[in-house]
């Protein structure tokens, strides 16, 4: 079918095409105007993903923001947003909103999710374009209904939000709380082998974690090389050691500091406690060694009128036996070491889930949500639907194309010849010419008689 043959059919079936469009326009006039009206109310909030997290101190990088975005549309239409909202309303008591559930269910669903999810079907969230601004429509056959339920729908969002994100700092802090307490538990048990096996063994540790042995040791190598200096420097050293000897002010310090850690033991940890025992042992011992050496520096002091060979030999004697010493000593601080290294291992494990556990603990507590609110709702008092325009539009296109189509169809039922196609169509031959209708016309037809008309003196006849 030409274009031609398809105009000369729509043309000869207008009144269908016509009797379609305004049958298809006025039936949806009356329908648009008999369906109850939508008034949308919007409500905006920004997403204030730039700023790092004033506990932690992270930011949300570029490459999540798009998840993060999206989670937040999810939550907005997640059934606890909407469900406090419907809890907000009282609907669950409204008579009115229970007829209307007992109608559309017969009661066999759970009333606070059938309301909750009336809210999630007139809800739509979207990220304005360009920018970190939320926005929440929502709507109602009344724009107070709309501004009010979007206004409690902002609000629940942003309580939901850091509530979420508090319960699980809270979940993750008992979690990492009961990590600090078992590894605490592991460093006083390592503590505790470590000073009872420092006690066994007679081995007492300084403040710097050298332990007391091989430091006279390395005491004595410096006495024995400034000895064998020169006689001068042996009685430099001799007064020095005399005077005040470097072994006993390291056991003097030992000494303090091991009393404030008895002190500090006894108020955290108790005097019954294992570690606490330890502690007063190993202060015993060092009072021991102290007074030893104490006297061994009287000594020394006495002895530096003695030649300066004689002192280089007992330097050099003393030195042999505390080497000696040292060494048979090897075993058993190589075994110290180890219980050393547990020790700071525990330690480490220690403060790294005290330290999460009291950052957790703070976030936890955490009041803000990194949500900003943007003004109160608004709502311009015309409603989104039913959109008469828009109806009309279609209904035109609608009607227009059901018009055509119901011509075209007529056509095919009772098929006329409008023209040469549909003649040479018909016959299945060739049109060879046409004669053209001369459509009548009462001044065409006034000027032909007219000029038909014979003179009377004319000797002219008609033919017989």
């Amino acid at each position: 079918m030409s274009i031609i043959q398809f105009l000369r059919i729509l043309i000869a079936r207008w009144q269908i095409i016509a009797i379609s469009l305004v049958t298809c326009f006025v039936v949806a006039m009356v329908v648009g105007n008999l369906l109850p009206q939508r008034f949308p109310a919007k409500a905006r909030v920004l997403l204030d993903v730039i700023k790092p997290d004033p506990v932690t101190g992270q930011a949300i990088g570029s490459q999540f923001a798009r998840g993060y975005i999206a989670t937040q549309i999810e939550l907005i239409q997640d059934y606890r947003v909407a469900g406090d909202v419907v809890d907000k309303l009282g609907w669950p008591q409204n008579p009115g909103v229970i007829a209307e559930w007992q109608a559309d269910t017969g009661g066999s669903q759970d009333l606070r999710r059938w309301a909750a999810q009336r809210i999630i079907d007139h809800t739509k969230a979207e990220i304005i374009e360009g920018s970190n601004i939320l926005e929440i429509t929502y709507e109602a056959v009344n724009p107070d209904v709309a501004k009010t339920v979007v206004n409690m729908l902002r609000d629940a969002y942003i309580d939901a939000s850091l509530r979420f994100r508090t319960d699980s700092a809270g979940r993750t802090g008992d979690w990492y709380r009961e990590q600090s307490e078992k590894a605490q538990k592991a460093l006083a048990a390592a503590e505790t082998a470590k000073s009872k096996f420092e006690q066994e063994n007679g081995i007492v540790i300084g403040p710097g974690g050298t332990e007391v042995e091989t430091s006279k040791l390395e005491g004595l190598q410096s006495a024995l090389m400034a000895a064998r200096g020169g006689e001068g420097a042996q009685q430099y050293e001799a007064t020095r050691m005399a005077s005040g000897s470097t072994i006993v002010d390291q056991l003097k310090m030992q000494v303090a500091t091991l009393t404030d850690q008895i002190g500090q033991a006894g108020e955290k940890l108790g005097t019954e406690h294992p570690t606490y025992k330890a502690m007063l042992s190993r202060k015993a011992v060092l009072l021991s060694e102290l007074a030893r050496e104490e006297a061994a520096a009287r000594s020394a002091g006495a002895a530096q009128s003695g030649s300066s060979r004689q002192s280089v030999a007992s330097l050099q004697s003393e030195y042999n036996a505390q080497k000696a010493k040292v060494l048979g000593m090897k075993d058993s601080l190589n075994q110290l070491a180890q219980f050393q290294r547990e020790v700071d291992l525990r330690r480490v494990q220690y403060e790294k889930a005290a330290a999460r556990t009291a950052d957790l603990k703070l976030e936890a507590t955490v009041s803000e949500s990194g949500l900003v609110v943007l003004g109160d709702a608004i709502s311009d008092g015309k409603p989104s639907f039913p959109n008469i325009p828009l109806i009309a539009a279609l209904s035109i296109v609608f009607g227009l194309g059901l018009g055509v189509a119901l011509a075209l169809f007529t056509e095919m039922l009772a098929r006329r010849i409008r023209g040469t196609e549909d003649l040479a169509f018909a016959a299945k031959a060739p049109v060879m010419a046409v004669i053209s209708e001369v459509v009548p016309s009462p001044w065409r037809d006034r000027l032909s008689r007219l000029l038909r008309r014979t003179p009377k003196n004319s000797g002219w006849q008609p033919a017989q």
